[in-house]
């Protein structure tokens, strides 16, 4: 953050581009939140709400597909300015929802909005980055979790305060579409992506981006788990309150965002890779932690051990991924993103089904296991 900082006057956008990225979490850090009470309201079982999470990961999924095409075609500004008014009026219709069906319509909308801001400002970042020669990209990414954390415990205090959903999440998408009002300014400074030549048919990744692509896929699979279903965890089956039923991912947040904040002075030390096999290794723990603690303190510290884990992976892997092609970072980018949203198209529903059939402890349990495996693929095909 004291790079952001040093760095303000000579280039007006960074406070913009780094505020953008808390946006990014700020309104869905309010929507979970209230995830227990919408899936009560409209009376869904998990895996119904599971199904309405796959809406928003098929969206993702096709928003990512989309994405580096679009941010090739119009200006930057224009598409962090534009994804970022969607995805401010999807928080907005989240309370009219009247059954599933239409949330999960509400959900695949954000998804796809979501994936265009997502790639179009980690690929200002990076461009950022390259201008500075300096890491800023694990700041940006902290300014997410920070985002995430101040949604979700501001979302706890209106749900204590039992304001009605149907004021909340509005007010919350306003005031995000008049900050992207005012920022707009800022983000044309942005120089456009060069164009890609024309591919005339489909072809696999290079290995080097297929290794992240898989690493970053079981990653952000756990990573949405505790997103998605943390609150629903702590609210529905350890009976906590509706205030601490959020602190669990709270603690997740507010612990990956000092990671983040810590990881670009940390990434001048330590080899890349050297981060992302212990930083997994210590994430997977805190989601075996979790998943088997008795007590609320215990399963809070588990989430929060996970975000300081994982904290690093993903902007690092975004990092190597646009070294590889500075000139067009979205292309790696892109193929990350879209390895992470594939992980939240099947998570969301098979966490759902197998918290229905058997529980969601036993659920936390598999990803800490397959966090494992990612952990071996580090170790072994590097």
């Amino acid at each position: 953050m004291f790079v952001i900082w040093r760095h303000r006057k000579d280039h007006p956008v960074l406070f913009p581009i780094t505020i953008a990225f808390s946006m990014l979490s700020f309104g869905f850090g309010h929507w979970i939140g209230r995830i227990p009470e919408t899936k009560h309201l409209l009376h869904l079982s998990e895996s119904d709400i599971g199904l309405c999470f796959f809406g928003m990961a098929s969206g993702a999924f096709l928003g990512a597909q989309m994405a580096s095409t679009i941010c090739e075609k119009w200006k930057p500004s224009l598409v962090i300015s534009v994804s970022c008014w969607l995805l401010s009026l999807g928080i907005l219709l989240i309370p009219f929802a009247k059954n599933q069906w239409t949330l999960t319509s509400v959900l695949f909308f954000m998804g796809a909005a979501n994936s265009w801001l997502n790639v179009s400002i980690n690929a200002a970042a990076s461009q950022m980055e390259t201008k500075l020669n300096t890491p800023i990209l694990a700041t940006c990414h902290g300014m997410y979790s920070l985002g995430g954390f101040l949604g979700i415990l501001s979302s706890g205090i209106f749900a204590t305060a039992q304001i009605p959903l149907t004021i909340h999440l509005p007010i919350i998408g306003f005031l995000m579409a008049v900050y992207v009002a005012f920022a707009y300014k800022y983000f044309d400074v942005i120089q456009p992506l060069q164009k890609r030549e024309a591919r005339k048919k489909f072809n696999l990744p290079e290995p080097w981006l297929l290794k992240l692509m898989i690493i970053g896929l079981i990653v952000m699979v756990c990573e949405g788990a505790v997103t998605d279903w943390s609150t629903l965890y702590l609210r529905d089956e350890m009976k906590v309150s509706v205030m601490l039923s959020t602190l669990g991912y709270a603690g997740y947040s507010i612990s990956m965002a000092g990671g983040r904040f810590l990881g670009d002075y940390v990434r001048k030390y330590y080899q890349p890779i050297i981060l992302v096999r212990y930083g997994i290794l210590i994430g997977a723990g805190g989601l075996l932690v979790a998943a088997n603690l008795p007590f609320t303190a215990g399963i809070i510290s588990g989430f929060s051990l996970t975000g300081i884990g994982f904290s690093i992976i993903i902007p690092l892997l975004f990092v190597l991924s646009a070294m590889q092609n500075p000139d067009n970072p979205t292309i790696g980018i892109s193929g990350i993103a879209t390895a992470g949203v594939i992980g939240f198209l099947i998570g969301p529903a098979v966490i759902g089904m197998v918290g229905e059939v058997f529980s969601l402890s036993v659920a936390f349990n598999g990803l800490g296991i397959l966090a494992l495996f990612a952990a071996y693929i580090a170790w072994k095909k590097y």
